[in-house]
This record gives C-alpha cells, structure tokens and sequence, in this order.
C-alpha cells in the first residue's frame, strides 16, 4: 500500500508509540512498517501538471479549430449537411467516446488524471451536438436556457456512468448557466427576476447546489459525487454571495456607479456574519472544506471592505497592522480550538 509524506509520518509515529507502550511485538512493528510504501510526490506532481497542461492544450485546440476556424460550419456548407445531420454525427461520436472511456477506466482504474483527462474529449464533443440539435429546433428562438439544460442532463448521465468528478463539475456550471439565461428568458430580458438581480439569482443557486449534496450523499448511486457537489455548491455559494456585497441587489449598472459603496453597508454586514457564522460552525465540526473556502472569503471580504470604504481616508501602515492583529486573533483562536479538540480525543 503506498500512503504520502504525511500520512506515513502519522503510521509510523503510531506504530513506534505501539512498539514503546509493548501493545505490539517489535516484529510485528517491523512487519507493520514492511506493509506500506511512501509514494512519490515527485511522480504525484507531475501527473497533475501534465493535467493541467492536457486540459489547456484541449481547450486550445478546440477553441481553435470550432470557434476560430469555424471547420465544421465549412464542412457543413460544403457538403450540404443540414444542422441536425451534425448533431446525429456529434451525438454518435460522443457515443463512442463514452464506450471507450468506460472500456479505459476497466483497464486502467488507477489513472484517474488520464482518465479525466479523456473525458474532456467526451464534454466537448457533448457540447458540438446539443449546440447543432437545438440549433436545428424550429421553436429555438435564441433561447439559450434550453441548451444549457439540456448539456446539463446529458453531462450527468454520463458523469454518473463513468464517475466522472470532472463532467459532474461541468454539468452543475452548465446548470448554472441555465438558470441565469432562464431567468433572464422568463423576465423578458429584464435584469430583475422575480425581485433579484443576477448576484442574488446566482447565490440562491449555489446555496441550493450546496444543499442539494445533502441528498446526492444520500442516494447510493450518486454518493461519489457527494463531496465535490458541496464543494461547487459551496463555492459558488460563496462567489455570488461576495458579488452580492458588492452591488447589492441593484440592476443598474450606470447608477450603481454613482451610488456611493456606503449606500450597500447591509449586504457587506450580511456577509460578513455569514462568513464569520460559517468559520466558527466549521472549526467546531471539524469541516476542512468549508473552515479552508470561509476563510479565503473571509480575507477576500476584508481587503474588498478595505478599498470600498477606506482606500482613500486610512493610512495604509495602521490598517494593515489592525489586520494583522485580527489575523493574530483569529490564529489564536484555532490554536486554542485545536488543543480543546487535542483534550477531548
């Protein structure tokens, strides 16, 4: 079995602590140290950067070849295919890729990197047919909103057979882009629906996507997607809740830029206590994920409050030392929670 740095650190401290205490044999101590491996995080980083760079260089290539180029619209022209030929032919490619994919994870279940790697073939090719079917719909209208659901659908079939983290990501973005160009659809092209301008529309959203993994945890065949959909919902929760304390439920964008920042106090407040509730919430449950996300928001909130209010009015030198102390504060804090955990276990 092969564990990282850290986590062979912490099997190896307790074995010596059960070696001292004589809860185990010092052969057994050695046989237990004999059972695992310390795999190589050299060999773990450059997987990673050469998915970071096959994810870049597919995007790019796509990008190049679709939109800039245009090659299939060419082709389409030049053979006379009509828009819903290629969608059939898109739709039947990505039928392909999905097979073959599933045939690769058999083989290979101990690449995930490349095997998400592949599925990025298997998005694309998924948006290429939506994009030509709907294109092909006589009631479309420009109404982007049914696209987008429909990629969402189709991206969560396949998400869920090829347990994909990846197209799982890419369906709940999908989803997001179609509530905001439904909504924007449903009130006529207004920027208010039902009361809310977009930032407000999008941290409704993410608070439903973030409590929609309670049930995805729930739901057998979806259980592995529990963590990342609360992870998304969460973060997307938290983008459009900061956008919020900026603009505030306003829908013009020439006015808000007359309006004083002041003018929003309530939401920037709304936010804070939100952030500080969710921090103080995840150092007593021990949540990493949302203890790491508040956090960031929470920096991120105070540096946009900083140039908000007093950008021009406060010297530099005495607020960046009020924030290092709040900082020292809040280091304090998790410190003494961490030893109360420590007494406790």
């Amino acid at each position: 079995m092969e564990l990282d740095k850290k986590d062979a650190e912490v099997v190896n401290k307790a074995i010596q602590f059960w070696e001292s205490s004589s809860k185990i044999t010092p052969d057994l101590a050695e046989e237990l140290r004999k059972s695992y491996q310390v795999r190589n995080s050299n060999v773990d980083a450059v997987a990673i950067y050469a998915l970071i760079s096959a994810i870049s260089c597919g995007l790019l290539a796509f990008g190049s070849l679709v939109i800039d180029e245009k090659w299939i619209e060419l082709l389409r022209k030049k053979w006379g295919f009509s828009e819903t030929i290629v969608g059939i032919g898109f739709s039947l490619l990505a039928l392909l890729f999905v097979v073959l994919a599933k045939r690769k994870k058999a083989k290979s279940p101990d690449a995930p990197a490349s095997n998400e790697t592949y599925n990025i073939t298997i998005a694309l090719t998924i948006g290429v047919a939506i994009t030509y079917w709907t294109r092909s719909f006589a009631n479309f209208g420009g109404n982007y909103a049914l696209p987008l659901l429909l990629a969402a659908v189709a991206y969560g079939i396949v998400a869920v057979l090829l347990e994909s983290k990846l197209l799982w990501l890419v369906m709940i973005v999908s989803l997001a882009g179609w509530w905001g160009a439904q909504t924007h659809y449903w009130s006529g092209g207004n920027y208010r629906f039902a009361g809310m301008n977009y930032p407000l529309r999008m941290t409704v959203f993410g608070l439903v996507i973030w409590g929609f993994s309670w049930i995805v945890g729930k739901v057998k065949s979806l259980q592995f997607f529990a963590d990342s959909t609360y992870s998304t919902g969460l973060l997307l929760f938290l983008i459009a809740a900061w956008s919020l304390s900026v603009f505030g439920n306003y829908d013009d964008l020439d006015a808000w830029t007359t309006i004083k920042q002041s003018h929003f106090w309530y939401w920037s407040l709304g936010f804070t206590l939100v952030l500080a509730g969710m921090i103080a919430f995840a150092f007593q449950n021990g949540n990493d994920t949302l203890r790491d996300l508040a956090l960031v928001f929470f920096l991120l909130n105070i540096y946009t409050r900083y140039f908000e209010y007093f950008w021009d009015r406060t010297n530099k030198g005495i607020f960046f030392a009020i924030l290092a102390l709040s900082f020292w504060f809040v280091g304090r804090k998790a410190e003494q929670w961490r030893s109360k955990e420590k007494k406790t276990a």
